[in-house]
């Protein structure tokens, strides 16, 4: 990036929070780890907080925030490369090679049954001067 758009983003003030529910934003994460629904925490927060919102409110920014959470978590440079999900190997290679070959058994069976894209005979015959009537 160019220095000059570089500096211009330093010196942008961060925008203040839009929503009346972040001053609260730990005390409602605290309150769902201890199983309590959203509509109990929006009753807690009219009560003791003097907050109105209702349950789908503070569903809705508890969902934006993870959203939020999710994208910088993915842009963010400063998070450690996991390591790939070791996969066991098996230790008997017959073993292996027998179940490869099952497998190879179970796709060609596959393959080789029948579709049901063939059509039985009709029901009906159309005919647009004559009223529809069942085959016997």
């Amino acid at each position: 990036m160019d220095a000059n758009l570089k500096n211009i983003l330093d010196e942008l003030p961060d925008k203040p929070p839009r929503s009346r529910l972040e001053p609260y934003r730990e005390f409602i994460e605290e309150l769902r780890s201890r199983g309590r629904t959203y509509r109990d925490i929006a009753d807690i927060l009219a009560e003791k907080c003097a907050v109105q919102v209702t349950g789908s409110g503070v569903h809705d920014y508890l969902r934006t925030r993870s959203r939020a959470k999710a994208s910088h978590a993915e842009v963010s440079p400063s998070k450690p490369a996991q390591s790939p999900v070791s996969i066991p190997v098996a230790r008997d290679s017959l073993a292996a090679a027998s179940s490869s070959e099952e497998v190879k058994r179970k796709i060609a069976a596959f393959k080789a049954r029948k579709t049901a894209t063939e059509v039985g005979p009709r029901g009906f015959e159309y005919d647009p001067d004559q009223p529809l009537r069942l085959k016997r």
